[in-house]
């Protein structure tokens, strides 16, 4: 058979793409800068001329900028696997923030580059992208020590500010060995909501605060690139800037991201400046993607690529008259309607004129000539809609479902009533499409605002409500469980939790959260069991909660042990080191209570980060103790400033008022609490203080006001 003949237009596509870069940096140290959630068209190097972005505009002058570059999924820990793997979602196989864990079989950029020498140091501003989720395979250091404050937090809320974290990767950035090779990687989260930009940011854009939080992340990437600069390494660096997906801003009815996918969420900036001598920037038209970035970096370092992956190095030349006719076409996805609402999950096809979006409506834009993406063309069935619709129908991308997957963790949990046959899911056909019910994504905001504001009740019968109208809400399950542990309904807390168990059985933060759950209900057998298990499905912080087990069932031994292992393994955790204090207390040794609490505040100053939670109550408590009652009451002061939820600093700071013989300084401080935690919990505790005091009037006044306030509430 005679081989098929090919155009001569194609046969130069193809030797084209087989050339390769006539320069090669070997061992040029290696910089990948993230900024989570920032939409392209949100900056002055793609138009925008709302936001100041100095740094970003010089890099780009620096750079090669991609105006057309596609993220694989609108979600962060997905996405960031993708850029690390080279590979597409369905083929990694971690398809949401949750209940996923990148297997070892799949090499990352840090495993690729190890044999060749290089060092790979990263540092992260959210909690999503902890190590546990296998996405630092090969790093040599990965620097995810955030913690949450408070147990109604969502874990996509658990961040820390981008400064700290591009600290952490100067540090050890500059102990590298002069010369050395390494891989760098930096991950910011400010533009995440929420919006809170820090001054001067936060006046400057007080109308915008996504622009406040761009300008800040500018700052601060600003500040890193000087810090190469004057390290002798931003000139002989690739470094790599991108985002790993945009956000909604409600340009079709989604604020944040993750449930739909149009441009505004999979649309993102990239740019990559060579090592050596820098050209003026240059722009590239044709369409990108994150899954390139591995390629292009291997191919830039002289490295070989592996075979069979969907990208291509982003300096490959490419057929700008698209003499062939075809377009490269880039698949993005989203299962996370799918797996926390219960509703279809969507995928697309982009080229460098059409997005085909695959939902039970489908739709098709030309977003060239309609770039916010308002007129869908789908229903005249244009010849772009019946081929991309055809190309994706025909990519096999098998559903993996969340939740553990090691046979040992799924026997433990289901010795102990947790793993199980899931909830039935619909045929993929029949589940509602997403952009139909946005409306619920509008109710749940609603409830985190009610939380932010400690109205906890309301925000309880409002998730209520959602949680009956449509049980497949895993999202709705999970933050019903949060506000009701807050509130102190722990037994309805396991419960709603539970039934998110249901739908994502084995999902390892889940597990974790019911650890806690059993713990606070005092059954640390169990609770204990399932803390192992969430460990050895990779959840995050599991070992703390070892540790705040042992502590609540009086094994002060283990909870030691637990507490220094965290340590061992992270000498700036917090967690643990209040876990200690708390055990040299209970064994009398102020003297060691004291050293944990100051050594962990001397680490949050050195930092310049604010002190964790419940720290300076302890400080205050430990003062109070050796009759130092001012430095006392600055500390709970301190505390219920940052950290109003914590009832106990309240409870103490009215004891310590009782004790210096003012009257009113108790009942004062009782009305702040409840009035800046407007909760039946935190009446509650106004009563307990009253019965410290042996003052019955005062229960019985408070327990009358809660009453009066909250004549529903258990």
């Amino acid at each position: 058979m005679k081989p098929a003949r090919l155009p001569w237009a194609a046969l130069l596509l193809v030797a084209a793409s087989c050339s390769r870069p006539a320069t090669v940096f070997r061992s040029a140290p290696v910089v990948l800068i993230c900024v989570d959630t920032l939409r392209a068209d949100r900056l002055p190097v793609y138009g925008y001329r709302k936001v100041a972005t100095p740094a970003l505009d010089l890099l780009a002058r620096d750079s090669i900028v991609f105006d057309d570059a596609i993220s694989h999924v609108p979600l962060t820990l997905p996405s960031h696997v993708s850029l690390f793997t080279g590979l597409l979602p369905f083929q990694h196989g971690v398809r949401d923030n949750l209940g996923f864990r990148l297997a070892p079989a799949h090499p990352t950029l840090a495993t690729l580059l190890h044999p060749s020498g290089y060092a790979a140091g990263a540092a992260v501003s959210a909690i999503v992208l902890d190590h546990g989720s296998g996405v630092s395979q090969g790093f040599d250091y990965w620097d995810d020590r955030i913690e949450a404050h408070d147990v109604a937090q969502a874990i996509g809320q658990v961040q820390r500010p981008g400064g700290e974290t591009a600290r952490l990767l100067e540090t050890w950035i500059a102990g590298r060995p002069e010369g050395g090779k390494f891989l760098a990687f930096l991950h910011l989260y400010e533009p995440h909501s929420p919006y809170d930009p820090p001054e001067p940011f936060r006046s400057r854009y007080r109308e915008n605060p996504y622009d406040g939080e761009v300008a800040s992340a500018d700052a601060i990437v600003g500040g890193f690139l000087d810090f190469l600069k004057q390290k002798n390494l931003y000139d002989r660096s690739l470094v790599i800037f991108l985002s790993d997906h945009g956000e909604g801003l409600g340009d079709h009815g989604e604020d944040e991201h993750g449930i739909l996918l149009y441009r505004e969420e999979v649309r993102v900036p990239l740019f990559v400046k060579l090592p050596g001598a820098r050209p003026p920037g240059r722009r590239v038209t044709q369409p990108a993607q994150l899954a390139d970035v591995l390629p292009t970096v291997l191919t830039v370092l002289g490295e070989k690529t592996p075979a069979g992956l969907p990208g291509r190095s982003l300096l490959d030349p490419v057929d700008p008259a698209g003499a062939t006719g075809a377009s490269r076409r880039i698949y993005s996805e989203t299962l996370y309607p799918r797996y926390h609402f219960g509703w279809s999950d969507l995928a697309s096809l982009t080229d460098d004129r059409y997005q085909y979006i695959h939902a039970p409506r489908a739709e098709l834009y030309d977003w060239r000539s309609d770039p916010g993406e308002k007129k869908d063309l789908a229903a005249g069935l244009p010849p772009a809609f019946r081929s991309m619709r055809a190309e994706l129908v025909g990519i096999d991308r098998p559903l993996q479902a969340p939740g553990a997957s090691d046979p040992e963790t799924v026997k433990k949990l289901a010795s102990l009533g947790y793993i199980g046959a899931a909830a039935p899911v619909p045929d993929g056909k029949d589940l509602p499409d997403p952009k139909d019910r946005l409306g619920t994504i509008d109710q749940l905001k609603d409830a985190t605002r009610l939380v932010s504001q400690f109205r906890d009740g309301e925000a309880i019968a409002l998730l209520s409500k959602l949680s009956q109208e449509n049980p497949r809400m895993l999202d709705v399950w999970e933050s019903l469980a949060r506000v009701l542990r807050r509130s102190g309904r722990t037994r309805d807390a396991l419960e709603a939790l539970e039934r998110a168990d249901r739908l994502a059985p084995g999902t390892p933060q889940v597990i974790l959260g019911l650890a806690g759950l059993h713990r606070e209900a005092g059954d640390f057998d169990t609770a204990r069991k399932l803390a192992v298990a969430a460990g050895e499905a990779g959840a995050p912080g599991f070992r703390e909660e070892l540790a705040s087990i042992a502590l609540a069932g009086g094994d002060l031994v283990a909870a030691k042990r637990e507490a220094e292992a965290v340590l061992a393994g992270n000498v700036d955790a917090r967690a643990p080191r209040l876990v200690l204090a708390r055990v040299a207390l209970a064994g009398g040794d102020v003297a060691g209570a004291f050293a944990q609490v100051d050594g962990a505040i001397r680490l949050d100053r050195q930092s310049n980060r604010t002190p964790g939670v419940g720290f300076r109550a302890m400080r205050g408590d430990l003062l109070a103790r050796l009759g130092r009652e001012r430095e006392a009451e600055q500390d709970f002061r301190g505390e219920v400033a940052t950290y109003p939820e914590n009832l106990d600093a309240w409870a103490r700071l009215a004891l310590l008022s009782a004790s210096q013989g003012r009257p009113e300084g108790p009942a004062a401080i009782l009305s702040d609490m409840t009035s800046r935690v407007p909760t039946p919990k935190s009446y509650d505790m106004a009563v307990h203080v009253c019965t410290i005091l042996r003052d019955p009037a005062c229960g019985r006044e408070w327990t009358r006001r809660r009453q009066e306030r909250f004549p529903t509430a258990r």
